[in-house]
C-alpha cells in the first residue's frame, strides 16, 4: 500500500470526537494530502405530510442542511490551520451507506476512513449495518476505526495462500504489503495468519490405513512452507507467520485476541443477491467477532 493522499472521512454526525478524522490526520505527517469530510444526514419527521406543509418541510431542510454545513466547515477550518487541504460534503439521504457509496465511486479515494459503527454486531440479513454494507460494496479500501490514534500494539494481515487465480494472488500481496505499510506507520509488529480446513472422520467410520491426524499435521506443514514463502516474496519483516486449522471467520478473530492486535487487515470478495444475504461473506462474519479496528482491500476490476 502507497501512501494515501486522496483520503475520505466520514463524519458521523455532531460528535464531541472524530476518531476518523483524527486517524486521517496521521497520514498527514510530512506527506501531501487531501481530506474530503463527508457527512451524510437525513430527518424523519420532514416525512410527516400530514403535519408539514412542502414550503415547510423545504425551508426545515435548507435549515437542517445550512447548519449541518456550518459545522463542517468549522471541523474544515481547523484542518485547513494544520496546513492540510481539506473540503465538505454535505449529503442528504435516508441510506448513509449508499451516500458514502456514490461519493466514494465520484471521488475515488485512495482511502476512506470511518468510525466503527455502534450497530455493528447485527447478523440480521434484512437489516444491513452500514459497516457490513460498506465492506462489501465500498470501491475503495476502507479503514474502520475505533480510536483516534495508532497504538503499537501488532497489525495482522490475514491472507489465502491456496489462492491460485491472479485477482487473489494480487490480493494477497495487497494485503501483505497494505499490512508492512500500516505496521511501519504506527510502530507496530506486522504478523501474519492463513486459516486451513482441518479433516476429520465419523467416528462410525472405520477407514483402515488412514490416519487422520497425519493428514492434518501434513496439511499444516504445507500452508506453514506456502505462507511463509508468500511472505519471503514481498521482502516484509513479520514477526511470526501464524497457520490455523479451522473456519477463517473464528479463527482469525481468536489470532487477534491472542497477540492483542490493534488492526487486521483482510480481503473482501463480494457476493450479490440472496447468496449474499442468506450465507454472508467471510469477512461480515468476521466482523461480528472482532474486537480491533479493520483494513478491507478488495480485488482490482
Amino acid at each position: 500500500m502507497k501512501m494515501p493522499h486522496n483520503i475520505l472521512v466520514v463524519i458521523s454526525g455532531k460528535q464531541k470526537e472524530h476518531e476518523a478524522l483524527e486517524r486521517a490526520l496521521t497520514f498527514a505527517k510530512n506527506n501531501t494530502i487531501h481530506i474530503h469530510l463527508l457527512n451524510v444526514m437525513f430527518e424523519p419527521v420532514l416525512e410527516m405530510i400530514d403535519v408539514f406543509s412542502i414550503e415547510h418541510r423545504q425551508e426545515m431542510k435548507r435549515q437542517y442542511l445550512a447548519d449541518r454545513h456550518l459545522y463542517m466547515d468549522s471541523i474544515a477550518g481547523e484542518v485547513v490551520k494544520k496546513g492540510i487541504n481539506c473540503s465538505v460534503r454535505v449529503e442528504w439521504c435516508r441510506d448513509i451507506h449508499e451516500a458514502i457509496e456514490e461519493v466514494v465511486n465520484e471521488l475515488q479515494p485512495d482511502l476512506v476512513i470511518k468510525r466503527i459503527s455502534a450497530d455493528h454486531l447485527s447478523i440480521n440479513p434484512f437489516a444491513l449495518p452500514i459497516d457490513r454494507y460498506l465492506l462489501r460494496y465500498c470501491n475503495a479500501p476502507l479503514l474502520l476505526v475505533k480510536h483516534s490514534n495508532w497504538t503499537t500494539f501488532p497489525v495482522l494481515a490475514a491472507v489465502d495462500v491456496q489462492a491460485e487465480d491472479e485477482q487473489h494472488i494480487a490480493l494477497n500481496k495487497a494485503i501483505i504489503e497494505s499490512a508492512d505499510f500500516m505496521s511501519h506507520l504506527s510502530g507496530s509488529e506486522l504478523h501474519t495468519v492463513s486459516v486451513h480446513t482441518i479433516y476429520s472422520l465419523s467416528a462410525a467410520i472405520d477407514v483402515p490405513n488412514i490416519d487422520i491426524n497425519s493428514i492434518n499435521a501434513n496439511s499444516a506443514d504445507y500452508h506453514q512452507q506456502k505462507l511463509d514463502k508468500l511472505v519471503g516474496e514481498y521482502k516484509v519483516n513479520a514477526t511470526k507467520n501464524h497457520v490455523i486449522g479451522g473456519l477463517p471467520e473464528h479463527e482469525i478473530p481468536n489470532m487477534t485476541k491472542q497477540i492483542d492486535a490493534q488492526l487486521v487487515v483482510i480481503g473482501t470478495v463480494t457476493r450479490k443477491g440472496i447468496a449474499a444475504a442468506f450465507m454472508g461473506n467471510t469477512v461480515e462474519s468476521l466482523l461480528a467477532e472482532l474486537n480491533c479496528e479493520v483494513l478491507a482491500l478488495k480485488p482490482k476490476n
